[in-house]
């Protein structure tokens, strides 16, 4: 399992390593092929003119090549002011040279630029296009030559945002996802908590109640031994009083082992049955838990989803209803789970009931395994909450 994992992250990162690979190639490329269109067609172009050329070449292809992380705000203005400064000291010397296509691949990258210095990045694009005017004023005005710059970088930019928004969004799933598992995870334990915690009382009553009836009966045996030789007609008639605490002692053990036997049926009427004595334990709501009829077991699923159900259910009880009773019922029939929370608290049904993060998570919960779940007004006040959850949840979506 674990190898598999690895095999799957790493895949996942050379995914990821050609797709920088292939937009970094697309970049290079692209200026690579506009350098050589816009190359002077003189062969032997004065000096100064190659230095601009090559000048703009090597920036605009380390802009392309360099990783995203080395560059900033400040870096980028300074490469931008250092070209233009270049361009505008040759422009000066020669009145025809460069033209404005120079700054298409410095456009181009500012486009593609990493979202994060947007307000930066635009601003140099602004000024760019500004300058691509101001020497189409002097060399003569191209219209379409101007839009097509602003439409290429607008498509550039566009695209970058998006591609920029796609792995956020996917960051934020990954994130979701690791969440939502944390949380089955943590529901699970809960679930064990309370299970240890169910147990755990079960221990104390047979300790306070079995072992009260046994330290009695060690105690009468022990007067027996010194009867038999004085008063044996007394001996014989306690023998009956101690039979009677030995019977009422082996009913509790059967009692106690059958609710026991009952409770390993399944993690989650345990689980059930330890939440609901922890919230009673630490309010004032008196919860009474019963089961209807024969209850099997349930997949970890079912169990976490009814866990989650009744746990939300009591939270809201506790935080609005000022109930002073609630009663919990699990029943199984037909190959579904019902859950049944009623209290006696102060809805009616006169208004509306408000559907918040809570009962919204409960309604939701249940629609993705398949269930349902009903609110209704409980008589003569109070809320009634029922919850179906199907056994078998390998068709569902939990």
């Amino acid at each position: 399992m674990m190898k598999e994992i690895a095999q799957s992250k790493e895949r996942t990162m050379n995914k990821n390593l050609f797709r920088h690979f292939d937009a970094r190639a697309a970049h290079i490329t692209f200026i690579v092929a506009f350098f050589v269109l816009i190359w002077p067609e003189n062969p032997v172009p004065p000096i100064a003119v190659l230095i601009v050329y090559v000048s703009f070449a090597a920036c605009c292809l380390w802009m392309a090549a360099a990783p995203k992380g080395w560059w900033n705000a400040k870096r980028y203005v300074i490469a931008v002011c250092v070209l233009i400064a270049i361009a505008v000291i040759v422009r000066s010397v020669h009145s025809d040279s460069p033209d404005h296509r120079i700054f298409w691949p410095l456009l181009y990258l500012l486009g593609a630029a990493d979202p994060k210095w947007n307000r930066s990045t635009v601003t140099l694009a602004v000024v760019t296009v500004c300058l691509i005017f101001g020497i189409m004023l002097v060399d003569g005005v191209s219209y379409g030559a101007l839009i097509a710059a602003v439409l290429m970088y607008m498509a550039v930019r566009n695209q970058s945002l998006l591609r920029e928004a796609h792995r956020t969004n996917r960051k934020q799933l990954d994130q979701l996802q690791a969440a939502y598992a944390e949380l089955q995870r943590t529901s699970v334990q809960a679930m064990g908590y309370a299970a240890l915690t169910e147990r755990a009382k079960l221990a104390r009553d047979i300790h306070d109640g079995l072992g009260h009836q046994m330290t009695s009966l060690i105690v009468q045996l022990q007067a027996l031994k010194l009867m038999l030789p004085k008063d044996p007609v007394a001996a014989a008639n306690s023998v009956d009083e101690m039979l009677k605490v030995a019977r009422k002692g082996m009913d509790e053990v059967r009692l106690a082992v059958k609710e026991w036997s009952d409770d390993e049926k399944g993690l989650g009427p345990i689980a059930l049955k330890g939440l609901v004595s922890q919230v009673e334990a630490n309010s004032m709501v008196r919860i009474r838990y019963k089961e209807n009829g024969p209850i099997g077991e349930w997949p970890v699923e079912c169990s976490t989803i009814l866990y989650r159900i009744l746990q939300e259910a009591l939270t809201n009880i506790l935080k609005h209803a000022d109930a002073n009773q609630v009663e919990v019922a699990v029943e199984e029939a037909n190959g579904y789970v019902k859950l049944l929370i009623t209290d006696d608290g102060h809805f009616s049904g006169e208004k509306p009931l408000h559907f918040g993060f809570g009962l919204s998570g409960m309604i939701e919960r249940c629609q993705a395994a398949g269930g349902s779940i009903v609110f209704s007004a409980n008589s003569p006040n109070g809320l009634k909450i029922q919850a179906m959850i199907p056994l078998d949840l390998s068709s569902s979506t939990v």
